[in-house]
């Protein structure tokens, strides 16, 4: 008999028969009426069978149905905004949640959150989490923070992956401060929305305009899951925080960009964790430049003063004019103590923003699964995956590319630097990056395998270019890739 696999995703589900569902009965970071889908990959060699339960936020059953996904690499979508009956949408009524999968096979899940039929819009994405642990870090929260791109505003989502009722604490770090909250009960399996603009920041004393870390601990023998969900204007960054496991002292940037001329900047949040003070100097950022991008030197940056414990150092090639104009690359981050980071990605003229997770140091895998790859289909939805090398010596990767339906697509014999990257482009036709062996059109998943380890992330985005009706706003997401030995 096969063990099973449990896949958690603390989501913030809006979503309805009638297709949406206001996200303002549920937190005032937008008033933008959320949904969402997410895709299951299975990672392994055997057809998965298994259950998804969906539980609304007092911890009752909201809906539950079944799932048959092929082997090696078989993906399947589940659209909650869908009519009553497809997958993805049981039955479900109007509201909000969280979702539990039970799976025969390794599974891996990517979230997406959207405002669908709105304008402008907003969208978000992550990678599902399989396990919860007893607490987690955010490197970036804020309320009511004025910055380029409109108001920013933070939601943290809790999920309780225990086996009983837990309570969850909140503490807000930065400024020199510390502003703690305790959330209500939440059940077994349900999930919890922490608001900065709402009761979660007002009782903890948070004031506008402030901006810092936070650190999200269960109550003792409790295990959560935990995601953030980042507002600036229209635009929504979603990201997993890091669990009280994730700590180190290296970190890897696959993709680190400064005031591209289409104005994208990637700002890094690096997060002391280490339990005492890491002093000036004690962070270091080495950015590279990509082999495209001609005329540029390696970059340093480090901190210039002391970083407390759980409060954050920001490298931010937004505002920070000594980070020259155009460069494009990756970084290693190394620290003297224990740190997490993760990249936010903005188009500063567009307002459109995504986020990722840095890359920890350490890992052995050597072949990484993308769940959802697309090449300029008619509805202009495209991905870009950026891999990342994780050893010092050159990787040679081979790209498999399997498709919804027909024969898979290989690419042989692909090389990436020594802790370097490579961009597989799906958004353009022509050019760096670009992956003219698939047609416009195709979608599927990708495979790479590799002699090194190695590691990615994926851009999500809708393309005006392609599609002239999509709605303005915020059409740009992100997500973690999924690794094998």
């Amino acid at each position: 008999m096969r063990s099973k696999t449990r896949i958690v995703s603390a989501i913030v589900l809006a979503l309805a028969l009638a297709l949406i569902a206001s996200a303002s009965s549920l937190a005032q970071s937008t008033t933008k009426q959320l949904s969402t889908n997410f895709t299951l990959v299975n990672l392994g060699s055997g057809t998965a069978t298994g259950t998804i339960s969906y539980i609304k936020q007092d911890g009752t059953p909201w809906g539950s149905e079944t799932l048959n996904i092929p082997g090696n690499g078989g993906q399947a979508i589940f659209r909650q905004y869908d009519p009553s009956g497809s997958p993805g949408n049981p039955g479900l009524t109007s509201g909000a949640g969280s979702v539990m999968v039970m799976a025969d096979q390794p599974l891996g899940a990517v979230v997406q959150i959207l405002a669908r039929n709105q304008n402008p819009t907003s969208s978000g994405a992550y990678a599902g989490l399989s396990t919860g642990a007893p607490s987690f870090y955010v490197p970036l929260v804020a309320k009511q923070l004025g910055t380029s791109s409109g108001i920013g505003n933070s939601q943290i989502v809790v999920q309780n992956t225990g086996g009983s009722s837990t309570t969850v604490q909140f503490q807000f770090v930065g400024g020199g401060s510390t502003y703690t909250y305790t959330s209500p009960s939440i059940a077994n399996g349900a999930s919890f929305t922490c608001d900065l603009t709402t009761t979660c920041g007002a009782s903890a004393g948070v004031p506008n305009g402030w901006f810092g870390s936070a650190v999200v601990s269960a109550a003792p023998g409790g295990t959560i899951a935990v995601v953030s969900n980042f507002f600036t204007g229209d635009a929504l960054q979603t990201f997993n925080a890091f669990s009280s496991t994730a700590p180190k002292t290296k970190w890897f940037v696959p993709l680190f960009t400064s005031r591209l001329p289409n104005s994208l900047s990637t700002p890094i949040a690096i997060q002391n964790l280490s339990g005492s003070t890491i002093p000036a100097n004690g962070i270091q950022v080495v950015c590279t430049p990509d082999a495209g991008a001609t005329g540029f030197s390696p970059i340093t940056k480090t901190n210039p003063a002391p970083v407390n414990n759980n409060e954050s150092f920001f490298v931010n090639p937004v505002t920070d004019g000594s980070i020259p104009t155009g460069f494009f690359g990756s970084c290693v981050i190394t620290a003297s103590a224990n740190v997490v980071a993760f990249v936010q990605m903005r188009f500063v003229n567009t307002g459109e923003a995504a986020a990722y997770e840095a890359i920890p140091d350490g890992g052995t895998d050597q072949k990484v699964i993308i769940p959802l790859v697309a090449k300029r289909l008619p509805n202009g939805f495209s991905t870009a995956v950026t891999i990342q090398n994780l050893s010092s010596s050159a990787a040679t990767v081979t790209l498999t590319y399997t498709p919804s339906s027909g024969s898979p697509i290989t690419i042989s014999g692909v090389t990436i630097p020594g802790n370097g990257s490579l961009i597989q482009n799906h958004r353009i036709t022509a050019g760096i990056g670009a992956v003219p062996q698939l047609p416009d059109g195709w979608t599927g998943t990708l495979t790479v395998s590799s002699n090194t380890p190695v590691n990615a992330f994926v851009q999500l985005t809708f393309q005006k270019s392609i599609n002239p009706n999509l709605a303005n706003g915020d059409l740009f997401m992100a997500h973690n890739a999924f690794t094998q030995p």
